[in-house]
């Protein structure tokens, strides 16, 4: 974990981008995750993919692409990386807390007052893709047994291959990986972020889901895809982040999140305000973060992309050639 904190602090110096002054994503993050690993497939294992995920129950409903597109297969891939926010109004289909991680990222203050839960444990042996109480870790391992089975539905191969491109992406996401804990303020937890309003956004996570871009532009999607994609210093942090065999864990990718959140996404920006409102019994005011705090990242969350799609195009890889 060191080493990657290293590493990022490496790339982000020769992208020109300074951290001393520092500081589930939305819908055009999550197409271009899953494009990022789409990109890594073989011809054949693109088209497998296409072929599996036609049998989404709700293919011609969420998957018919706008007149407008040029690529339907590059929209319909995107579009599974971000379908399980569709689904949040389907109520068949939603499963909140599947989208992130409980647990501390930091605790501030008398730590007897804070409400903290326990980190959820190994995935239970019954879970399947109705069960509603998993968290992230929990959710990616089922939908991969689904993804690499031949025994199940068709459709339910097709839901597990569009939540693992989902919540790989949201792993790497700091604010999903766990919640400030604060007394007075956040006794029960900031949400991952979600109770600390800020000028450039609704709440800090909403400011950190839209790094990456908000709604879907196709045609600024993919001269993103390329700025990152054809950048050498981009793509040896994602060959990178494949090298260490724990790497390929969930748990691992929450880990890193949690300490990019330690180390950065819960700068002095944050955390000064947070203390003084809890010496001072006070609310915490609306924050305003610097520009230097959202351009550095910015940077942070294109790294993080591209380690989410090398690491989901592992994923998808692994499933297609399970026997």
């Amino acid at each position: 974990m060191k080493q990657l904190l290293r590493l990022l602090l490496a790339l982000l110096a020769a992208l020109g981008v300074s951290p001393t002054q520092t500081f589930s994503w939305f819908e055009s993050g999550h197409h271009l995750v899953a494009l990022l690993a789409f990109d890594q497939l073989t011809p054949h294992e693109q088209q497998q993919l296409l072929e599996i995920l036609a049998a989404h129950p709700r293919y011609h409903e969420d998957f018919t692409p706008p007149v407008t597109i040029s690529d339907a297969d590059r929209w319909r891939i995107g579009t599974a990386g971000y379908w399980p926010d569709i689904a949040r109004d389907q109520p068949i289909y939603n499963r909140p807390s599947w989208h992130y991680q409980l647990g501390a990222t930091i605790k501030l203050g008398d730590l007897t007052r804070l409400s903290v839960p326990e980190t959820p444990g190994p995935l239970p042996l019954d879970a399947s893709l109705d069960t509603q109480e998993l968290y992230i870790a929990q959710a990616i391992e089922l939908c991969k047994k689904i993804f690499a089975s031949r025994e199940g539905r068709p459709s339910d191969r097709a839901l597990s291959l569009c939540w693992l491109a989902h919540l790989v992406g949201d792993a790497h996401q700091p604010c999903h990986a766990g919640s400030l804990y604060a007394e007075g303020l956040f006794p029960d937890g900031d949400r991952g972020a979600n109770r600390i309003p800020t000028l450039q956004s609704e709440n800090m996570h909403a400011l950190w889901d839209s790094l990456l871009g908000a709604e879907f532009n196709e045609e600024q999607l993919e001269k993103q895809l390329r700025s990152i994609s054809e950048d050498p210093r981009y793509v040896r942090f994602g060959l990178k982040s494949l090298e260490d065999s724990a790497a390929s864990h969930p748990l691992w990718w929450l880990g890193e999140s949690r300490t990019l959140a330690q180390d950065f996404t819960y700068s002095h920006e944050v955390l000064g305000p947070l203390k003084a409102a809890i010496k001072e019994r006070a609310s915490l005011p609306t924050l305003y973060l610097s520009h230097q705090y959202v351009e550095f990242a910015k940077k942070l969350a294109h790294v993080r992309a591209i380690q989410a799609g090398f690491r989901l195009a592992e994923v998808w890889r692994e499933g297609l050639a399970n026997p």
